[in-house]
């Protein structure tokens, strides 16, 4: 989330061989749409348009998908085993402050510049954020259930910076034709900017950043480990901004995490908890309705499980 996935979506439509959503965000698998809604449902979202036969490669990019607990991306796996996931990463603390950016100016319509740090931390602590952040976790729960080739990862700042090599890596995972020249108006177009959608704009507090590095750093440097080194400039930047620590974040930190955000923590795992056991039940009912005891897979499902690719992005 906030790592360029509306971009890389805009990019990715216009490839000859490949065929999006035309909604980027479905959120199907196991989340509330999958209450809602069948996998014929899902499955009409990759119908040609044109009348033709259907692209080659075909998916949705939904960020959220990245916070999807274990035995969840096990279960896609079961139904869609040649999936090819596309991973974008970016520096830590921009990611979690544009998110809460995201959050405050956007969807809650709040003056950004009005609001107080003790605000921001608790946005942090945020289950949602917190999940959004851990990259390490995403990559081992998606790498075990998918294997980890199928699985491409790349930079924020490589999209920044070299828009077309970043795009032409994605495409030669997915297994689309390439070299392949990218449009010249995505060249340097920015696609939901978190200062495009926020009115104000506001810096990040000194307090807010040394919390974020604080909390984070860790989870960085094994992440930098699993990646054979790729994000050490990070691991030394949050060092350097955990020396920076004043005696009133620590306590203001301690605080956070222990009182001022438990309520919505618990709120969070009890309502999840009981989502969990209704999406599990789904599950096997939409899992027995495409494959009846002791009936063949349908073509149509194989089909399916053969040709279709998703992608799984951490959102701009």
């Amino acid at each position: 989330m906030r790592c360029g996935s509306t971009w890389l979506y805009e990019a990715l439509k216009c490839h000859p061989d490949v065929q999006l959503s035309e909604s980027k965000e479905l959120d199907f698998f196991f989340m509330p749409q999958m209450l809602r809604h069948d996998l014929d449902w899902y499955e009409a979202h990759f119908a040609p348009a044109d009348g033709n036969g259907p692209r080659p490669i075909r998916g949705e990019i939904s960020p959220s998908y990245a916070r999807l607990k274990a035995w969840q991306v096990n279960r896609i796996a079961e139904l869609l085993p040649n999936l090819r996931i596309i991973l974008t990463l970016r520096h830590p603390i921009e990611r979690v402050w544009s998110q809460v950016l995201y959050q405050s100016g956007f969807w809650e319509r709040k003056d950004v510049r009005k609001i107080g740090s003790a605000e921001f931390l608790r946005k942090i602590e945020k289950a949602r954020n917190r999940l959004s952040s851990d990259y390490r976790r995403t990559i081992q729960i998606w790498s075990t259930a998918f294997g980890r080739e199928a699985v491409h990862i790349d930079f924020f700042d490589r999209l920044h910076n070299d828009p077309e090599a970043y795009l032409n890596g994605v495409l030669r995972h997915l297994g689309a034709t390439t070299p392949w020249a990218l449009p010249a108006n995505l060249m340097k177009k920015k696609v939901y900017a978190t200062n495009s959608l926020v009115k104000h704009e506001r810096e990040i507090p000194e307090v807010v950043r040394w919390y974020i590095a604080d909390r984070l750093v860790k989870p960085t440097e094994r992440l930098n480990e699993l990646l054979e080194g790729r994000v050490s400039t990070w691991v030394d930047e949050m060092h350097a901004i955990c020396g920076k620590r004043r005696p009133s974040w620590r306590i203001l930190g301690e605080l956070n995490q222990t009182l001022l955000s438990l309520r919505e923590r618990l709120a969070y795992e009890a309502y999840h908890a009981a989502l969990d056991i209704r999406l599990w039940l789904r599950w096997r009912e939409l899992r027995r309705s495409r494959h009846p005891q002791g009936v063949p897979q349908p073509k149509r499902a194989r089909q399916l499980t053969k040709e279709h690719i998703a992608t799984v992005h951490s959102r701009e």
